[in-house]
Parts: C-alpha cells; structure tokens; sequence
C-alpha cells in the first residue's frame, strides 16, 4: 500500500511537472517591444533612422550618401507586427552644395524622394520593411544638365538584433529604373546597402521580446 502510494505521488509530481512546462512554454515571449530609456514607445511617438554609409551599386558606377535620415511616427507597439509611418526622407553628402559622391560620368547627384508615406513595419523576427505602392528616388546630376535617374521598388527589407539598440542593415536591396522617368542613360537597375541608427526623440530605440 504504501509502495503504491509512493507510485502515485511520482505520478502526481510528473504530471505538475510537465502543466508547469506547458504552462511555461506558453508565455513564451512572442511580441515586439521598442523602447527608449523613457518606456515603450507610443503611438504617433517620432522616430528617426539615420545612416552616414548609404551606397547605390549600379552598372555605370556607385552613388554614396554620408548622411540619410528617415523620419516618421509609430503606429503601434508591442505585438508580433509593429508599424508605422515613414513621413520624411534626406539625402545628402559631401560635393559642393550637399550632393551625393558617385563614380559615373554623369558627376555629383542630388537626391530626392517620391510616394511618401511609406509604411515601415518590424517584426519579432528581427525583419524590417518598408513598403509602398513604390518605394522611390530620383538622382538628379546638375553638371549633367540636370539628367534625372528614378529607381523605384515595391518593398526594401533590412535586418535588426532583437534586444538592445535597435540598429537596421540593409544589403542589396534591388531598385530598377523608370522607363518613362529615367534619361536613356541611367542604368536599368541598382542595388541599396547602409546602416541605419534608429532614435526617437533623441533617445536610443532598444528592441525586446515581451508576453
């Protein structure tokens, strides 16, 4: 009798085991949490991306920006999908008049944005995209009479570290030219890569995983 009731205590205590571990397993973290030193970051709250390596890999030679900065706001926080609008974008480098380096014939190049806002989403994966109907650029070159190349993509998607500052890569994301907005010499396509800081309010956006 007492062997059984021995048994059956075991019996007991594995089953309280394996509830724990099914109860533990289920408040695995799942959600996406941005942060400042302040808290969570609320909606409509301002955030900032800004990158000093931006580079466009083309056929006819690369486009460098020393400074990008995105602008936009949060929409939502803390769940499996967090998103958000991007409202402002500039380009600019270190030619005369704040243009952007490049290696084409056609010189320094000015940079300006098309279709904003864009819709800027990041995940519990560690994924970032930004998306739109086109996700686009215009690089104007004035030494070249003004000659004006679109590149345009549907989404550009970029990686992050979950937990701690949340700091983006992009590595070659396709762009393709406008056929009806390009000068016949721009080339058909072009890669973007750079690294991009995110702030908000001039506070650094960390990243965690939260029930």
């Amino acid at each position: 009798m007492k062997r059984l009731s021995f048994v059956g205590l075991l019996i007991i205590a594995a089953l309280c085991l394996m509830i724990a571990g099914t109860a533990s397993a289920a408040k695995k973290p799942t959600n996406l949490t941005l942060s400042t030193a302040k808290g969570p970051l609320a909606a409509g709250a301002p955030v900032k991306a800004e990158s000093t390596d931006l580079i466009f890999e083309t056929s006819a030679g690369n486009l460098e920006c020393t400074s990008n900065v995105i602008e936009g706001t949060v929409g939502n926080n803390d769940s499996k999908k967090d998103s958000g609008n991007v409202t402002a974008e500039k380009s600019s480098g270190g030619e005369p008049g704040g243009l952007c380096k490049t290696t084409t014939p056609l010189g320094a190049a000015e940079i300006t944005t098309q279709n904003l806002p864009w819709t800027d989403v990041f995940t519990s994966k560690g994924a970032n995209e930004v998306k739109g109907k086109k996700v686009s650029f215009t690089s104007t070159f004035p030494s070249a009479g003004g000659a004006k190349c679109v590149f345009e993509a549907a989404k550009v998607k970029s990686s992050f570290t979950i937990g701690g500052p949340v700091q983006l890569t992009t590595t070659k994301q396709k762009f393709k030219a406008s056929k009806k907005a390009s000068n016949p010499a721009c080339p058909k396509e072009g890669t973007l890569t750079g690294h991009w800081t995110v702030t908000s309010g001039g506070e650094t956006v960390t990243s965690e995983l939260t029930l």
